[in-house]
């Protein structure tokens, strides 16, 4: 945003995200060919490969950096496949919300701590480090993952010989489709995250009233994680400790996420476009200082509902895929994911021109109309099979 891309400009660098949308096209084949343990390893040397030779280059042009980074989603689109896959294999219904609040967790935490550790390497030793330090932890990575032995083989069953890439994926589909729930699931996948854009575009906001970078840092960034982060965890903690089905868990927090994007609707009317007084940020009895900080209570109050709902919608889609023929629980369960991330994929794309066209206040109400929406989705989720409760 400060090189002076639009809010249009920047919605459309979400298509580098394309091969996440791509992955039930591909699962079928991964499922049927090599083992997890093959493409796992394959994903992870192709990443730390690529960010070998983005370490030997002086000067990446905004085109090289966007082909580098559509690899890197390509061979991390393929790593996700792989460990959903595993994950459906080797969990119980009673182990789910404890594997995906750990997924959900260890996941931000890694992006907050590590990624935000060489980001800050790059900005201080040059950017060849920071590639050079991507490239040797996936090198680690794959070592682990070779020695400890930890991905058990799956049973292979007798599939069709010669079968054609198209043919593969029509039967494929033709039997996710097939399992009961698929369709109410996917129409809520496809919604329930579209209203999220506007803690996306709210930073951007702030950043446009002038907001020192140093201070958003710290907020929008290390706090605000950490709310995200404690929201999945306390999700888990209803799924797996207090038994709560993933339906309760989804209804509390699309309800009270309503009051976050309500909140910044009005902030962003009531403080307007000009940009702030930076004298005024530190001076309690400022209308600068009141909003600031408001909007970061919103941000993290916003971010602690995303992260729990993040992980009962994943507990959602594991159960549900379990239910699934065993030869097409992994493309069932990456169906599922890419319909999630394509309802955010696909509304972040075009968000940023409806933003240009009729300003942040209007789109903010479409985002908290959004919110509402999604209750009365909620409202005809079927109940789906829970683990029975430990004597």
């Amino acid at each position: 945003r400060k090189q002076g891309l639009t809010y249009g400009q920047l919605g459309a660098l979400k298509l580098l995200f394309l091969p996440w949308v791509c992955k039930p096209l591909y699962a079928p084949v991964m499922e049927g060919t090599k083992s997890d343990l093959w493409w796992l390893v394959t994903s992870m040397m192709t990443m730390g490969g690529t960010c070998f030779l983005v370490s030997l280059q002086d000067e990446i042009s905004l085109v090289n950096l966007s082909f580098i980074l559509f690899i890197l989603n390509l061979a991390s689109a393929t790593q996700d496949i792989t460990v959903d896959s595993v994950a459906i294999r080797i969990l119980d219904k009673s182990e789910l919300g404890v594997g995906n609040t750990i997924q959900v967790v260890a996941y931000k935490l890694g992006a907050v701590c590590v990624g935000g550790s060489l980001l800050w390497i790059g900005e201080a030793m040059g950017h060849s480090y920071m590639w050079s330090l991507f490239s040797s932890l996936y090198v680690i990575s794959v070592s682990l993952v070779l020695s400890l032995g930890l991905i058990p083989p799956k049973q292979r069953e007798d599939k069709e010989e010669n079968s054609s890439f198209l043919s593969i994926i029509r039967n494929n589909l033709g039997q996710i489709l097939r399992v009961k729930n698929t369709s109410w699931m996917i129409t809520f996948l496809l919604f329930y995250k579209l209203c999220e854009r506007g803690e996306a575009v709210f930073p951007i906001y702030l950043v446009d009233k002038k907001i020192p970078l140093q201070r958003l840092a710290f907020w929008n960034g290390i706090v605000r994680s950490t709310a995200s982060i404690s929201g999945s965890a306390f999700s888990g903690s209803l799924l797996s400790k207090y038994r709560w089905s993933p339906k309760s868990v989804l209804v509390l927090f699309s309800s009270l996420r309503v009051f976050a994007l309500t909140l910044q609707t009005f902030i962003i009317s009531a403080w307007g476009k000009e940009a702030v007084n930076l004298e005024a940020l530190d001076q309690v009895a400022s209308s600068d200082f009141v909003l600031f900080y408001v909007s970061v209570l919103s941000l993290c109050f916003g971010n602690f509902c995303a992260g729990a709902l993040t992980t009962a919608a994943f507990t959602a889609m594991m159960n549900l895929s379990q239910e699934a023929p065993a030869s097409v629980r992994s493309t069932h369960y990456s169906l599922l994911a890419t319909v999630e991330v394509l309802g955010k994929l696909a509304f972040a794309t075009v968000a940023g021109m409806f933003i240009d066209s009729i300003g942040l206040v209007a789109m903010f109400a479409v985002f908290s109309c959004l919110a509402v929406a999604t209750l009365p989705i909620l409202y005809f989720m079927p109940e789906m099979s829970q683990p029975k409760k430990s004597e």
